[in-house]
Order: structure tokens, then C-alpha cells, then sequence
């Protein structure tokens, strides 16, 4: 009697032993995860290859006159500043309205039709063109983001300002900072001119991009590696503001057919000229219901390229709705789905 509890005493242990074992495990492979995901947007590139690209018609640039700016902390919300076509620095508009706002009407230099479709021509950087761009006012976007099985938050902040920009973007998995990129910047006749754009992620050391402007060089932290400073030339993260003003200044390149072409740099020795075609309109679901957005997407080039896709909203100053950018065709990607918009300073 005694002996048949004894082994039924032991059997439980056993079996404690076992869950507790595979509990640990299951901690560590999720802590795995978290460290072995590349949670920064895809960071491989091919060298450039040909590619379509419609031409952009040339046009004159009219003048146009600067915005002054009040600080970010004189206001409470913001309204949009007006496009560039002068080579002096741009100032960001006071903020004034609330959104949702319709953006004012582009009169300066504006096309006014669609752009009618040229020949086709290969993406080079020095085929890249000229825009004109209305940034955006200051603002907060929170979003849903999902990288594979794993969800958490992320939340892009964006701080124009009389002396420059910095814009910032934080995810977060269980409390667990995974991923902080931070662009900080000027503006000049091309829009957004990004200075310095800092990479940080989970179990990694940060690295950085230099946007050497006196030098006309993009220079990093790590390799040795140089590429020309190209005019309208953004990092992996000011692209997001830069497409949505190319847009904004430019209605005739949100049309399904159209392309913008930005030089984007990375912090890791990576840089080339991306080309975002325009799908067209689409809707796409948020807390807030259903969004009319302009839909882009960047090809990737080579099998481990960039795939980026991104819906903007131009009730709300061609802001970033959802992107998603994927590395290779069995990359999980990251996925970012808008929540809410935070337009107090």
C-alpha cells in the first residue's frame, strides 16, 4: 500500500518536473525570437538594375513664397505648409486645425492634370526627379504592429519645427523596446533633408547614417562604405513623410500608374534609388472604421530586396494609414495598422 503511493507520489513529480521543463522552454524560444528578429525594416539590397520608371515632365519652377513657423509648444494642432519650389529652407506652418482635416488646395507650380505616361526608362539615381513636397504638421500615429506570430505597439512621431525636424519611431512586444529608429533633419527645396538617421534594435548595437551635406556625401557608423548625396535623398524611415508631401505638392502622382522615385539610405551601408508605383485607391480597415487611402508599393529589384507598401490618407495629409515592408519572399515582414492620430503637440 505504502509502496503503490510512493510511486504514484513519484509519478506526479515527474510529471511537474516535465511541464515546469517545457514552460522554461517555451520562455527561452520566445526570448529567442525577440532577439533574432530583425525588427528594423529589411536591411539587404542588391545593386541597382533596371527597372520601369515614367517620366516625369519638366516643368519651371514658379516661386513660391516661405512659411514662417511658430513653435510646436505656441499651438495645439497643425495645418499643413505649403509646397516647396524655392531653394530657401522650408518652415512648417503654426498648427491650427484638428484633424480629420482636408489638406488646402496646392496653387503654387501645381500640375494640373495627371501626368500622362512616357516611355519607359531605367531607375538610376541620376534619373531621380525633382519634387516639390507639403510636409506635414506635427504629429502622433499609433499603430498595430506585427512582425510574424508576435504582435505589440508601435508609435512614429513626427516634430517639424522653425530649425529643423525629428522624427522618431518606437515599437514595442510585452513592454519590450524592439525596435527605435530616429531620422532628425532640415528642410530644403527638395522637402525632407535628413542629417542624421539612427538604428537601434533589440541585442544590437546602433548604427547610424550621416547625411554629410557640405561634403555632398552619405557616410555610416560601421562600414566604410560612401554613396553621393543626391538631392531629395532620404533615410529608411524620413521616406514615409517625404512620399506622403511629394504627394500632397503633386495630386497627379497619386494616380493608379504613377511613380515617385526616392534615393533612401539605410544605417547599415545600404542605399539606392526606390520606386513606388501607385496601385490606386483602396480602403483599409481601422479601429476607426474604413479609410479611403492611395495605395504605393516599392518592386524589389533581386530576390532579397525590399518589398515596401504603403496606404496613405489624404484626408489626413497623405499620413502613413499602414506599411509594410518585407525582405525576401519568406521574410515574415513587418506590418504597421494605424490606431489612432494624435495631433496635440
Amino acid at each position: 500500500m505504502h509502496g503503490a503511493q510512493a510511486d504514484s507520489g513519484a509519478a506526479a513529480g515527474r510529471r511537474w518536473k516535465a511541464l515546469a521543463a517545457l514552460a522554461a522552454l517555451a520562455l527561452l524560444l520566445h526570448a529567442g525570437a525577440l532577439g533574432g528578429i530583425d525588427w528594423a525594416w529589411p536591411q539587404r539590397e542588391v545593386p541597382p538594375l533596371p527597372a520601369p520608371l515614367m517620366q516625369v515632365r519638366a516643368m519651371a519652377e514658379v516661386p513660391v513664397a516661405v512659411a514662417t513657423a511658430t513653435p510646436p509648444s505656441a499651438q495645439r494642432v497643425a495645418e499643413a505648409a505649403p509646397a516647396v519650389a524655392s531653394p530657401v529652407v522650408q518652415r512648417p506652418a503654426a498648427l491650427r486645425q484638428v484633424v480629420p482635416v482636408q489638406p488646402a488646395v496646392v496653387t503654387a507650380a501645381a500640375s494640373p492634370t495627371p501626368p500622362t505616361p512616357e516611355p519607359a526608362a531605367s531607375v538610376t539615381e541620376d534619373s531621380i526627379p525633382h519634387y516639390r513636397t507639403r510636409p506635414p504638421p506635427a504629429v502622433t500615429l499609433r499603430y498595430d504592429l506585427q512582425r510574424g506570430q508576435l504582435h505589440g505597439q508601435g508609435e512614429l512621431q513626427w516634430r517639424p519645427g522653425p530649425e529643423g525636424y525629428e522624427l522618431r519611431l518606437e515599437g514595442r512586444i510585452a513592454g519590450l523596446a524592439v525596435l527605435t529608429q530616429i531620422s532628425r533633419g532640415g528642410f530644403d527645396e527638395s522637402g525632407l533633408a535628413p542629417l542624421r538617421f539612427t538604428d537601434r534594435r533589440v541585442r544590437r548595437p546602433l548604427a547610424a547614417a550621416n547625411f554629410q551635406r557640405e561634403a555632398g556625401k552619405i557616410t555610416f557608423s560601421g562600414p566604410q562604405t560612401e554613396y553621393p548625396l543626391h538631392a531629395g535623398a532620404q533615410d529608411r524611415l524620413s521616406w514615409m513623410i517625404q512620399l506622403g508631401a511629394i504627394v500632397a505638392a503633386e495630386p497627379g502622382l497619386g494616380v493608379a500608374g504613377a511613380k515617385v522615385v526616392l534615393f533612401v539610405s539605410g544605417a547599415h551601408g545600404d542605399a539606392g534609388a526606390w520606386a513606388f508605383r501607385c496601385i490606386g485607391s483602396e480602403a483599409v480597415e481601422s479601429r476607426a472604421g474604413s479609410v479611403a487611402t492611395i495605395r504605393f508599393k516599392r518592386e524589389p529589384r533581386g530576390p532579397y530586396d525590399t518589398t515596401v507598401e504603403v496606404w496613405l490618407d489624404p484626408q489626413r495629409h497623405h499620413l502613413p494609414v499602414r506599411a509594410t515592408l518585407r525582405a525576401g519572399p519568406n521574410d515574415d515582414g513587418l506590418d504597421l495598422r494605424l490606431l489612432d492620430m494624435d495631433t496635440t503637440p
